[in-house]
């Protein structure tokens, strides 16, 4: 058996990177989420600030005409929600009272039926189900209270977008010299890997979003839900949120055909609709629109969500994804890494004896980076 030494030094070291990384990107979140974002809506205009630059000659104007482009549906995005909102919250203000009186009296039917004991039953029951309410109505107050500080964060999110386009060779050039000539090349294909996955991702999860939109509204529409439209495209922006978002966007609608129907199929429909869209959305839409850009398996993408939101909230849900699907990237041109790398792959599956047939050497090994001596 071959003797392997481990050098204590060198775990110290690589724990010591990972707590002090830990610690830098939960206590600078505030600064460190919105260069996230910015870097990656970058990403996402750099190819129209660059046609617009081969046109008008002009870096500066090319910039500022691409945001106009992505400011002017944002606007109209805006205003439409602004026209609706004052008429939904106005219907929402009875909501849970609504809610639990319909479910105090199914409550005392469910106990007559059965014969259970009415009065344990339903102050249990009601008291978990308002807690349960509050929490999606919670999330709407807080968001529209918290709407100046939300227009903050988007300011200097777009105002590092602009800086990010305007020095944006100069970034690449500083990144390629960090390299020697021999692997300045292969540095090279990975920033532009990086940039196009960036891009692919965007432009298909909006895509998503208009498809989800679309279906929401139209279904909400024949089922005859008031302002459908509002909630049908409330619905598609929180499906930005990977796997929670779509799930979220239904509740919202069903509780508030709950509270302003009369009939019981209206609130059962709205659940079957958005059950539906979501099966449709998470095995059809999603995977053909966006899976081609985020080549990871449903593991690895569960475990990038739960600690994302475990250090940046909301932020760190919506930015997992990509995230982890860069670093699956990055890992592919690293040896020590590449096994990681396939284990991350959404085919893996398919793939299962693709370590003992390719990976099965030192030099692919995690444990050899510890190695007393290795360099």
């Amino acid at each position: 058996m071959q003797h392997f030494s481990l050098s204590i030094q060198r775990v110290a070291y690589f724990l010591l990177t990972i707590f002090i990384l830990g610690i830098l990107l939960i206590e600078g979140q505030s600064i460190l989420a919105p260069m996230a974002f910015a870097a990656l809506f970058a990403a996402m205009l750099q190819p129209v600030s660059a046609f617009l630059e081969s046109l008008f000659k002009n870096r500066i104007f090319a910039i500022f005409m691409a945001f106009l482009m992505v400011l002017l549906p944002i606007v109209t995005l805006v205003t439409f929600f602004s026209l609706q909102i004052a008429n939904v919250i106005g219907n929402l203000n009875g909501l849970v009272d609504q809610i639990l009186d319909g479910f105090e009296t199914a409550v005392i039917w469910l106990g007559e039926t059965f014969g259970l004991s009415q009065g344990e039953i339903q102050t249990s029951l009601t008291e978990n189900f308002s807690t349960i309410l509050d929490a999606p109505l919670n999330l709407i107050t807080t968001s529209l209270s918290s709407s100046t500080s939300v227009m903050a964060s988007i300011l200097i999110c777009f105002i590092y977008t602009f800086f990010f386009l305007l020095y944006r060779s100069a970034f690449k050039n500083f990144m390629l010299t960090q390299f020697d000539q021999e692997n300045r090349e292969e540095a090279r294909t990975v920033i532009y890997q990086v940039q196009k996955l960036s891009q692919q991702y965007f432009y298909g999860l909006l895509l998503v979003m208009i498809i989800l939109g679309i279906l929401n509204s139209l279904g909400l529409l024949l089922i005859g839900i008031k302002y459908p439209f509002f909630w049908g495209f409330l619905g598609a922006i929180l499906a930005i949120i990977p796997y929670i978002g779509t799930a979220l966007g239904g509740i919202f609608p069903f509780l508030f055909s709950l509270a302003t129907t009369d009939t019981w199929w209206q609130p059962l429909a709205v659940l079957i609709l958005y059950f539906t869209i979501q099966s449709i959305e998470g095995n059809f839409i999603t995977p053909k629109v966006v899976g081609g850009s985020v080549k990871i398996n449903p593991l690895a993408a569960i475990v990038a969500l739960l600690v994302g939101g475990a250090i940046w909230g909301v932020a760190g849900l919506i930015l997992a994804l990509p995230v982890v699907a860069t670093m699956r990237t990055l890992f592919t041109h690293f040896d020590i890494l590449k096994p990681v790398s396939e284990l991350m792959s959404v085919d893996i599956f398919e793939k299962e004896e693709v370590f003992e047939n390719e990976y099965d050497e030192d030099r692919y090994r995690l444990i050899t980076f510890f190695q007393k001596g290795r360099r």
